[in-house]
């Protein structure tokens, strides 16, 4: 029997009916930002669906998902109304289509029924197989991911869930994710969809994670025979309520929209669901066994500060962990100022600089490190992002938003 994956997970503010609410952001400053380069996040997948509506919801989103920095994006599926060529063109493409490129959909049950005119002709070779299928998968960071599709028969002797088992059949670790729009499980109005069911019986002990849209909220649900089930369905559209009192119900958002960004390294992933005006809420992170195929790479982990939480001005030292480096950690701590204006740390003070500058100094030691900063922080919003080699060249990120007061 496969070991059921470890999960390090912190409950954030807008997890749960008794916290606060996140404060907006102007839309007319988020509007202004670019898109940053991959590099500046390398291995950063952004996941969230049921976006791609005439409002400037979705384009808010997309502004800051692009002013956060992303290398990879999976759309859990709908443009609305019905996924027409036009459709596509004036939702779709005018926002969350900027990240194209770097895109891997799944079908929604808004744009199906239209998808020869719409779907179809938009992503092409990214979501239409040449046997005329929407579902697939793909390796990146040393994750393995399947695209599934909640539109197609997804029976047990399905030629979709035949074609899963042989694709699971071809890696031995647990560090697989998969997408597909209806969720198997949510605690919103569109409930349980037992008709995917052999997706989740498939995929189990194979997989950590399943992501979905459908439901147009957030949520986190538990671990359920090893995978955990998000619902990111906050791309956009009008948001839908969540049933709080949900027995599988661990965290959610039903006030703001976001998106959720996943983090990956060898064995690991750090999630956050972050909002349009760029604040933290539920995060964690889940461990998993790696896939031998793909060969093991470096690893980098925050400890200290925390990501979402609070500290006092005597907050001095920053600590983590890594493995599989070529040395120790290079740290970029940054604080926001006002007027979206920032200053990063130098090694011995702060300095303005760009909001996405790399600036770094190095931390002491590379299992475990650490950095004893000099100076006392001032009070406000700060991101401390640490980055680490490994053989070969290949990267790998953490990072933590914290606040002093």
């Amino acid at each position: 029997m496969l070991p059921a994956p470890r999960f390090d997970v912190n409950f954030p503010p807008i997890a749960t009916p008794r916290r606060r609410r996140l404060s907006a952001l102007s839309a007319a400053l988020l509007s202004a930002i670019a898109l940053l380069p991959a590099a500046a996040q390398a291995e950063t997948v952004w996941a969230v669906g049921d976006g791609a509506v005439p409002e400037k919801n979705d384009d808010v989103l997309v502004d800051r998902i692009a002013r956060e920095g992303i290398d990879k994006f999976l759309y859990l599926g709908d443009v609305y109304e019905s996924g027409t060529a036009e459709e596509f063109r004036t939702n779709y493409d005018s926002s969350f289509g900027r990240f194209k490129e770097i895109t891997s959909p799944t079908p929604g049950n808004h744009e199906w029924p239209d998808r020869a005119t719409g779907y179809d002709p938009y992503w092409g070779s990214r979501g239409l197989q040449p046997d005329g299928s929407h579902y697939y998968s793909f390796d990146y960071a040393g994750w393995h991911f399947v695209s599934l599709n909640s539109h197609e028969d997804s029976g047990p002797e399905s030629p979709q869930v035949a074609w899963l088992k042989r694709d699971l059949a071809g890696y031995d670790g647990t560090c697989t994710v998969g997408f597909w729009h209806r969720p198997r499980y949510s605690a919103g109005g569109h409930g349980y969809n037992e008709d995917v069911e052999p997706f989740w019986q498939a995929l189990s002990g194979h997989a950590v994670v399943a992501l979905s849209g459908h439901d147009h909220n957030y949520e986190r649900l538990t671990s359920e025979r090893g995978i955990v089930q998000f619902v990111v369905g906050s791309g956009g559209r009008e948001l839908d309520g969540v049933k709080t009192s949900h027995h599988r119900l661990v965290a959610y958002d039903q006030t703001h929209f976001g998106a959720l960004r996943m983090r990956l390294s060898s064995g690991r992933m750090q999630f956050e669901f972050m909002t349009s005006a760029g604040r933290v809420g539920d995060h964690g992170a889940f461990n998993c066994r790696p896939h031998t195929k793909l060969g093991g790479g470096p690893s980098v982990t925050i400890r200290t500060p925390a990501s979402g939480r609070t500290y006092s001005r005597r907050l001095s030292r920053l600590s983590g962990s890594a493995a599989g480096t070529t040395g120790a950690p290079r740290l970029t701590l940054v604080r926001r100022l006002s007027g979206g204006r920032c200053a990063a740390f130098n090694g011995t003070r702060f300095a303005g600089a760009s909001c996405s500058t790399r600036r770094s100094f190095a931390a002491t030691g590379s299992t475990r490190w650490s950095y004893r900063l000099p100076v006392r922080l001032a009070r406000g919003s700060y991101k401390l992002a640490a980055r680490v080699t490994g053989e070969g060249g290949r990267t790998a990120l953490d990072a933590a938003r914290f606040r002093i007061r």
